[in-house]
């Protein structure tokens, strides 16, 4: 009878001792699959810094617009908007009236009110379309 208790318990310990390992990989592979995922997210960010669209349209820029930015193209606060009749008034191209394009608001060495310059760009060629209205 003791034999078979030392057995069954050998038995039990062996599969439990299995199982701590089975887990154990288990861990191990999904921290090399973390791993590797932070690497492609660090080349993904890598590509899209390369592709920023305020880099892109800062690029545009005349000498004279650049300088009139308070700091570089890092500034600019991004986002989406959609042309309407009062924000295409300045731009040549009326193409765009009723489509979304890329909203670029880059802070001014002005001192005063406004003190910031908004810029226009396509949202699949980052092309430089105009100057926005400040109030």
């Amino acid at each position: 009878m003791l034999i078979l208790k030392k057995t069954i318990l050998f038995i039990l310990s062996s599969c439990l001792l299995l199982g701590l390992f089975a887990c154990s990989n288990q861990n191990k592979q999904v921290k090399n699959s973390d791993d590797q995922n932070i690497v492609n997210n660090e080349q993904f960010n890598e590509e899209n810094n390369e592709k920023d669209v305020r880099k892109v349209v800062w690029e545009q820029l005349t000498v004279k617009q650049k300088e009139w930015i308070d700091g570089t193209w890092k500034d600019g606060k991004v986002s989406k908007v959609i042309m309407d009749e009062y924000t295409i008034i300045d731009i040549d191209d009326k193409s765009y009236e009723g489509k979304e394009v890329y909203l670029i608001d880059f802070p001014t060495k002005n001192l005063g009110s406004p003190n910031n310059v908004i810029i226009y760009a396509d949202v699949n060629t980052f092309e430089y379309i105009g100057n926005g209205l400040l109030d």
